[in-house]
């Protein structure tokens, strides 16, 4: 592929970063946080400059304080993801990757919720997983609010025995490895979990490490590649995001 002016290149990150409101999500946080819909637009427009901000302040350079920081009594990250989730981008990829999930699905961080539910509606038959905080408490309520009760939802700090103790014809980590600190064994936990001919979607396996907009963001120091073929993933020729056991 040639070389691709920058024009471009500008003009399709404003094109995928542009907001398209999901009034159904909209209606969803107004009822959970007991806010007006023009409340909510608000926070979802500030959602992640305050997330921001509460990380740097408080993660002060130390690793040991992830899981606390996401764990905090705060709603920042949650709306956050579901303003990035709005965007054009997010919402179209999205979409590729409940076409692609099948059977029995593990959403691995599965933050708000939004995409499990969105897979339990298609037919899969979801497991969910996070860490305690706002991000679980608002899904288990999406969940219950939207009729979903067959979504089972495990905490990835307790409930490791349940999470692992039978294996997945889809895992989807998107949006999760560059935010772990043991990211290394957590992949080769999740390869060792695919079923024969199942399917691994992942996104940011090669995160170099945080930036302006994503301070949380950790640097890769292994090579996840090499790691998933090991186990016998194969990444697909269309999407690199698609990892295929074989």
């Amino acid at each position: 592929m040639g070389h691709i002016p920058g024009f471009v290149r500008n003009f399709w990150k404003k094109w995928n970063e542009r907001i398209i409101w999901d009034n159904t999500m909209i209606t969803y946080l107004s009822g959970y946080f007991r806010l007006s819909p023009i409340e909510t637009k608000c926070m979802l427009r500030m959602g992640n400059r305050l997330f921001c901000d509460f990380w740097l302040s408080s993660m002060a350079g130390n690793k040991k304080s992830v899981i606390d920081c996401y764990k905090a009594p705060f709603p920042y990250n949650l709306f956050s993801l579901a303003y990035w989730h709005m965007s054009a981008g997010q919402r179209s990829f999205r979409k590729k990757i409940a076409d692609f999930s099948f059977g029995d699905v593990l959403d691995y961080g599965g933050g708000i919720g939004d995409l499990a539910l969105a897979l339990a509606q298609k037919g899969c038959n979801v497991s969910y997983t996070d860490l305690n905080g706002e991000n679980m408490k608002f899904a288990k309520w999406l969940f219950d609010k939207a009729n979903y009760h067959n979504i089972s939802v495990f905490d990835v700090e307790k409930d490791q025995n349940k999470i692992w103790m039978k294996k997945y014809d889809t895992i989807i980590c998107v949006d999760v490895i560059e935010h772990l600190v043991d990211a290394e064994s957590v992949l080769e936990r999740i390869s060792t979990h695919i079923e024969d001919k199942g399917r691994l979607i992942i996104t940011a396996i090669e995160c170099l490490g945080p930036t302006a907009e994503a301070p949380m963001h950790f640097k890769i120091n292994f090579d996840p590649s090499k790691l998933l073929g090991r186990f016998g993933l194969h990444k697909s020729n269309e999407f690199d995001w698609l990892w295929e056991k074989k």
